[in-house]
């Protein structure tokens, strides 16, 4: 029995080893809490933080409130002192760990919460990343700037995302031949636009004058 355990055991982690696996670690990500517990469930929970660069195919959500196709099910209120305050037009260094690379594309864009659809265009567009065929991946794999939208487009930015929490910068990858998607996802206020800070101070906004 306990030989048939370990076996199993070993088979679990031979084909986690042949997943791909990423996340952002700069700037602070969106990471699991009580919030996504209540929406998304404990193995779902469990999974994320037992593995921090698993691919969203991989978290069981115990019901539909749980939207792992945003974020891997991760949510503002859990994340309220991770929000960062960015100013339109700037470079925004985004740091990522790929611990076990995949070919794929990848991106990074502005994402509205309620709908799940990205802001304006794409701010980074990979055609390839991650290939695991070279020998080394290139330095901007893991470390590359993001230039936030800034005029007309950072208006309109602005529209979209009134408060911290109605939009998240979103890098996107999505292994092609392992069939795996990975996201990480960055709260942020823009200084265009009406900032609530909810964690200091719940019922203050705080306005471009800052």
């Amino acid at each position: 029995m306990r030989r048939s355990a370990l076996l199993a055991a070993a088979a679990v982690v031979a084909a986690r080893a042949v997943s791909a696996h990423g996340n952002i670690t700069s700037p602070p990500a969106r990471l699991p809490g009580p919030a996504m517990l209540a929406a998304c469930g404990q193995t779902a929970v469990n999974t994320v933080l037992g593995d921090g660069t698993i691919a969203l195919e991989e978290v069981k959500a115990s019901s539909a409130l749980c939207k792992v196709d945003l974020c891997r099910g991760a949510v503002f209120e859990d994340n309220i002192n991770r929000v960062q305050l960015f100013t339109p037009g700037q470079v925004v260094v985004v740091t990522v760990a790929l611990p076990i690379p995949h070919e794929g594309p990848a991106n990074v864009s502005i994402v509205q919460t309620a709908t799940n659809k990205i802001v304006g265009d794409m701010l980074l567009v990979f055609d390839t990343y991650a290939d695991e065929k070279l020998a080394e991946l290139p330095a901007n794999n893991t470390a590359f700037g993001v230039t936030l939208p800034s005029g007309k487009a950072g208006q309109a930015v602005a529209e979209a995302c009134p408060t911290a929490g109605s939009c998240v910068l979103q890098w996107w990858w999505l292994g092609t031949d392992a069939k795996q998607t990975y996201e990480s996802c960055i709260d942020f206020g823009y200084r265009t636009m009406p900032y609530v800070d909810h964690y200091n101070q719940p019922d203050l906004a705080l306005r471009s004058s800052l």
